[in-house]
């Protein structure tokens, strides 16, 4: 986002040994690079500035002082995240605050489309507007997503691809109301006779016929972005005394108590080093309920007869046999099974004891059950879900732009496109039912400057990447490419068998 500065990977690494190093100037380096960001965020959730700063001053002062839970140092960005996330929880939990959305800068003017993405990031539901923020406003990857929810990589690939989804096809329906009737005659035939905005139902209406029309598809992925939407609403800054507040809290020796109440109140990490939710403590701290097992225990063993009725205490062990029990209604009388009275023989050799009811154990069981009994049930396994996989079929070569084709095995596939430094992907994210495939542009920024770049896909059916050069000749030491495909009519219809590939594609000449 603009105005946020850049922070590296590398230099999160040189502020975790800052921080583990206890050096003076570490915590205010930690709240320049994040400081902003991590406000940002925890505004969205929360929706109050004064409770949103409180949060974010409490997980720096923790990031500095449990840094030492941190297992990785590359994992900071997402580690100050969660730490975040989880000082806002608990203020919300303690207060009843109900989540928050994005506020309305003063003075903002409120255009139709800002006030759109609004209102439909507040209609995304579970931690899907999370997601898309944390990915497209924040800049963090499906991993680290994941790491900061609580989730699965593909759960966070899966949630962000319908998420984005939605929110494009909102846009789409402003959008294309204006510009797209002339391409679509249905489109035109629901917005001819409308002025001025769209009313809700209006936009719903034009929103899902959108999703199902594949000329109003392409006319989204060429007008409509999702990160770009989010452009529209502006960067929430923090006031400039919450940096002053940080600083002095990580660095006086006079605040050490302080600094202790707030880490030790923070003071719950699963063996990453990552904050356990409030919520995840309480169910994994839930005492399990025996009560009702133990009877149901009771029950069974009653039901099956096996019940035993000892008259003095030097009779030897008997074996017992059960027998079933006929099923009866709840208000039918219970009649006793048939009983043997078992009366142990005397030892050879010893003076026979006198036979009394007092004298002689009786063990009363019921009768055997016969050999010949019904066969127990046969229990039928259910055959495991299809595992969903993308396959790719990378371009031989790209000179302005090329074709990247995308297929889905198995199951159905949502998937995201990252482009690195150089390349530009469009679209970037969408889905491909399963056995389908979907052919999506990759253009070279600058045509006339050689260079590298590569195209890297995340989806619940596994990971892919494509490796791109453009008029540049190749290193020494890259490997040489595979073998491209068999070439077929339609490029999108070739595609890797395994759940990725990673292409090489060679120089043009």
């Amino acid at each position: 986002m603009p105005g946020w500065p850049t922070v590296g990977r590398a230099d999160d690494q040189e502020l975790v040994a800052a921080l583990r190093r206890a050096d003076t100037d570490a915590p205010a380096a930690l709240y320049d690079s994040y400081g902003e960001r991590l406000y940002d965020y925890a505004l969205t959730l929360i929706g109050d500035r004064d409770s949103a700063g409180d949060a974010v001053h409490d997980a720096l002062v923790t990031a500095q002082g449990c840094v030492d839970r941190l297992k990785e140092a590359g994992r900071l960005r997402a580690w100050v995240y969660a730490l975040t996330r989880f000082q806002v929880r608990a203020r919300m939990a303690h207060r009843g605050t109900p989540a928050g959305g994005l506020p309305q800068a003063p003075g903002e003017p409120d255009s139709e489309l800002a006030g759109l993405v609004r209102e439909t990031l507040g209609e995304l539901s579970g931690n899907e507007r999370e997601i898309v923020l944390l990915s497209l406003r924040h800049g963090l990857t499906p991993v680290e997503v994941a790491s900061v929810l609580g989730l699965t990589s593909r759960q966070a690939a899966t949630r962000l691809g319908r998420a984005r989804d939605q929110l494009e096809n909102a846009a789409a329906a402003v959008v294309l109301a204006k510009t797209g009737r002339a391409h679509c005659p249905d489109l035109s035939a629901m917005v001819d006779s409308w002025e001025g905005p769209l009313t809700p139902l209006l936009r719903r209406r034009l929103s899902g016929h959108i999703a199902g029309c594949e000329v109003c598809t392409e006319g989204k992925h060429r007008q409509v972005s999702a990160s770009r939407l989010l452009d529209l609403v502006p960067v929430e800054f923090p006031p400039l005394s919450l940096r002053h507040r940080v600083v002095d809290t990580c660095v006086d020796p006079g605040r050490d108590q302080t600094r202790t109440l707030i880490t030790d109140r923070g003071d719950n990490f699963d063996r990453t080093g990552f904050p356990v939710a409030a919520e995840r403590r309480s169910r994994r701290r839930r005492p399990r309920r025996l009560g009702p097992v133990v009877l149901a225990g009771a029950c069974v063993l009653a039901a099956t007869g096996a019940v035993v009725v000892l008259n003095g205490g030097d009779a030897a062990p008997t074996a017992l046999t059960r027998t079933p029990t006929p099923a009866v209604s709840p208000s039918a009388e219970l009649t006793p099974a048939p009983e043997e009275d078992v009366t142990p023989e005397p030892t050879p050799g010893a003076d026979a004891p006198e036979t009394s009811p007092s004298a002689t154990p009786t063990v009363r069981r019921p009768a055997r059950r016969p050999s010949g009994g019904p066969a127990a049930p046969t229990v039928s396994r259910r055959r495991p879900a299809p595992v969903a996989r993308l396959g790719t079929t990378c371009p031989a070569s790209i000179a302005g732009a090329a074709k990247i084709g995308l297929r889905a095995r198995n199951a159905a596939v949502s998937w995201v496109a990252t482009a690195s430094q150089g390349l530009d992907v469009f679209p970037a994210s969408g889905s491909v039912k399963a056995g389908g495939s979907v052919s999506i542009w990759v253009t070279v920024v600058d045509p006339s400057a050689g260079g590298r770049g590569r195209v890297s896909f995340t989806s619940n059916g596994g990971a892919a990447s494509c490796s791109l050069a453009w008029n540049a000749d190749r290193s020494p030491e890259t490997d040489p490419p595979s073998d491209p495909p068999t070439p077929t009519a339609d490029p999108s219809e070739t595609l890797s068998e395994g759940p990725s590939s990673n292409v090489d594609a060679a120089p043009q000449g």
